[in-house]
């Protein structure tokens, strides 16, 4: 069973002090500049955690390298696979995301093969899945 997975769209790089780490980023890498995004109940939808519905919060600030979305993500409240990644591992890479252009077959796809989807939610038009892989 083969899922295809199309582009590497985004990276995404969870930190502690989402401030301290655009200036780290900015002005030592030249990385930036950044947009920031409150992430909560009050814009987004259908989040879940482990398979159940979760109300969380996290701030996002993203840039473009090049064509690729890099992100960083902080934790503010409640569980999310982000609190539990700094919590076990520190700050580090997250996730490599992937575009998909039937992404219910290929979460199917994955679930026959095991692989459970930690945290997904909506936001707008888009929609999010985190997988156990």
């Amino acid at each position: 069973m083969i899922v295809n997975l199309n582009k590497i769209s985004q990276i995404a790089i969870v930190v502690r002090d989402i401030e301290k780490s655009m200036k780290f980023y900015w002005e030592e890498l030249g990385i930036g500049p950044w947009n920031i995004w409150d992430y909560g109940p009050n814009t987004t939808r259908e989040t879940t955690y482990h398979g159940k519905p979760v109300k969380h919060e996290f701030i996002g600030a993203e840039t473009m390298i090049g064509d690729l979305n890099t992100e960083l993500l902080m934790p503010v409240s409640g569980n999310s696979i982000y609190k539990d990644f700094l919590d076990k591992k520190g700050e580090g890479l997250h996730h490599i995301a992937y575009t998909s252009d039937n992404i219910d077959v290929d979460l199917e796809k994955f679930k026959k093969m095991g692989v459970a989807v930690l945290q997904s939610g909506k936001v707008e038009k888009d929609s999010w899945y985190y997988l156990d892989t």
